[in-house]
């Protein structure tokens, strides 16, 4: 059985990282907790007002998705999404990421480089 969302991420959800940074953040957390996961890129289906394709960034865990970002964005949540937002993820575009797994301390680093960049 997967670990609860909250236990494992509510230190970070205040957090408004990049979203590569917050799919780095999410694979460190998962490795360090033991648990298998897989990142992924893909489109977001446009709406009918909104002929833009977006393109995000999210990590697959047990039955859960979390979203973390376009992939051009610098400011973003850590977000569990719902089944409805699901549906906005076009299936026929998901490539799977390599993401470096960071040690917990890294994860730190970049955080506090992160908060200072915010501030600067």
């Amino acid at each position: 059985m997967t670990t609860n969302f909250e236990a494992l991420f509510s230190p970070y959800l205040a957090l408004r990282l990049a979203a590569f940074d917050n799919m780095k953040l999410i694979a460190a957390v998962l490795t360090e907790a033991g648990e298998r996961y897989q990142c992924i890129e893909a489109n977001l289906l446009a709406s009918a007002a909104n002929e833009q394709v977006n393109r995000g960034y999210f990590v697959q865990w047990a039955d859960r998705w979390l979203y973390c970002g376009l992939c051009n964005s610098y400011a973003d949540p850590i977000v569990l999404m719902t089944k409805i937002e699901l549906e906005q993820i076009d299936v026929a575009s998901v490539t799977l990421v390599t993401v470096p797994v960071m040690s917990m301390q890294q994860v730190g680093f970049m955080c506090i480089e992160s908060a200072h960049f915010d501030h600067c």
